[in-house]
């Protein structure tokens, strides 16, 4: 059986820790290693850093996490999502040493 759950939470650096966390505590339903819950704590780490800072900016904003469980087959299916203005130029935030700084 499928478990679903959606957190979504003020677009600030502390809830960066607040998503991994819950992300953690998320997956024991699938008994990952030690080393798959470093990974996916990781990404999601990543992911929500990279929607505070490109998708807001100095702004506020909400940050929407939606993770899928299925012990069946042992996945899961993480969504990072927030509805700030982006990165205005992609093409150019792909060269190598780009910064928005």
């Amino acid at each position: 059986m499928k478990n679903e759950m959606t957190l979504a939470f003020d677009s600030i650096s502390e809830n960066e820790a607040f998503a991994r966390v819950a992300v953690s505590a998320f997956i024991t339903q699938l008994n990952p290693t030690l080393e798959e819950v470093a990974d996916i704590r990781t990404a999601v780490s990543e992911a929500v850093t990279n929607a505070i800072i490109h998708g807001y900016g100095e702004a506020a904003g909400k940050i929407f996490l939606d993770l899928t469980a299925d012990p069946a087959d042992k996945t899961l299916i993480v969504s990072v999502t927030d509805t700030g203005m982006g990165i205005p130029d992609v093409k150019k935030a792909m060269e190598p040493l780009y910064t928005t700084d």
